[in-house]
Formats: C-alpha cells, structure tokens, sequence
C-alpha cells in the first residue's frame, strides 16, 4: 500500500506533503524543485529520478529529462512545434520528442 503523504525534507525542515497535490516537479542539477497545487514550490536536495523513485506511481510521468508531472494537473497537450502540456496552473512544460508518443498513449488508456 503506497503511502498518502510524503515527507520531503527540505533546507529549513520537513514537510508533509499530499502525493495528490504535487502538480510537477522540475530537476535542476542535484536539486528538484517540487510544485504544489496551492502555489508552494519547495526545493528538495535529491536529484529528479531519486523523488521518481520516491514517487513510484504510475500516475506520476517523466515527461522530459528535466519534468516528472502528476497526470491528474495535465489539463491539455499543445502541439505547436514544441511539444507541450499545459498543467493545471497554466504553466506549459516540454514533453522530450523521444517520450511524446509514450506520454500521449497514456490518455488513450485512461
């Protein structure tokens, strides 16, 4: 049974963090910055494979080598040269041209 929260250690404590409320993450070196559904962002010291594994849930995709998101934040796919999905907060992330037709099979089977 996978655990509801997740604590997320960060430079000034722990955070106790609903898995349904991480909207994305996004890697920056040996950090990974973890975006929430209200706003917060919080910036842990693992690198974005180690929160993947963390994570382990199939409703959490690497989308590009840089962004993990969270499927149920995707709100729309724009194709417009670049590749994109638009997540709940507006913000559009890249999808790796060699992870698109991966990522876009995962809606047909939903």
């Amino acid at each position: 049974m996978k655990k509801e929260y997740l604590a997320i250690t960060t430079n000034t404590g722990l955070n106790f963090i609903n898995r349904s409320e991480i909207m994305y993450c996004l890697s920056d070196g040996s950090y990974t910055h973890v975006y929430l559904e209200e706003g917060c962002k919080f910036t842990v010291s693992k690198n974005l494979k180690e929160v993947e594994n963390t994570l382990s849930d199939p409703q959490f995709v690497r989308i590009h080598n840089s962004h993990l998101i969270n499927l149920s934040h995707a709100v729309g796919y724009i194709n417009n040269g670049h590749n994109c999905v638009q997540m709940s907060n507006g913000e559009e992330l890249a999808v790796a041209r060699n992870r698109k037709k991966e990522f876009l099979n995962l809606f047909d089977r939903l």
